[in-house]
């Protein structure tokens, strides 16, 4: 049987328009429908709506921010941007499309379920030991006994993604 919402309602609108009162209605709701019926407040509330004139079973827009629900051509576009720089961020990606950077952490996470597999971290160190670097400064890989607060380090982690759960778009 079909227990969409907007079914539901059109039953209870028709059930209205015949002539029965809310109870009867909720009765006659629950034999058919079962466990998938409305509830029965839900049920007097949309008698309510249909005796003061509403015509319309679909929902109202609601104001505030727009949901934007994750469709497969997001997580494909996601993807895509991964697999074209491995060391992007969720930043980047979020810039990249209009949506938040926790949705692009889910997608990527959950989703795709890419993980962190190997982080590289590299030392930049300026020639006269002021901070800064210098334009095309000698890249060498971080020793874990190197001072981070030492004068003219600066330190940048990239991280590589690995997919550990196979995915279908």
């Amino acid at each position: 049987m079909d227990s969409s919402r907007s079914a539901l309602r059109a039953v209870i609108q028709f059930l209205r328009a015949e002539g029965k009162h809310a109870s009867q209605i909720y009765r006659r709701m629950k034999e058919v429908y079962g466990e998938q019926c409305l509830s029965r407040c839900t049920i007097f509330r949309w008698c309510q709506r249909y005796e003061i004139g509403r015509v319309n079973i679909k929902d109202l827009p609601r104001p505030g921010q727009d949901h934007i629900v994750t469709n497969s051509a997001t997580i494909s576009t996601v993807d895509e941007l991964i697999r074209q720089n491995l060391q992007i961020t969720t930043r980047e990606i979020a810039v990249e499309l209009p949506i938040s950077k926790g949705t692009v952490h889910h997608i990527i996470y959950k989703t795709l379920g890419y993980g962190r597999v190997c982080a590289q971290a590299s030392v930049r160190e300026s020639e006269d030991g002021e901070n800064g670097c210098l334009p095309d400064p000698a890249v060498s890989t971080l020793n874990p006994l190197t001072p981070f607060l030492r004068t003219g380090i600066s330190v940048s982690m990239s991280f590589i993604y690995s997919s550990t759960v196979p995915h279908e778009l």
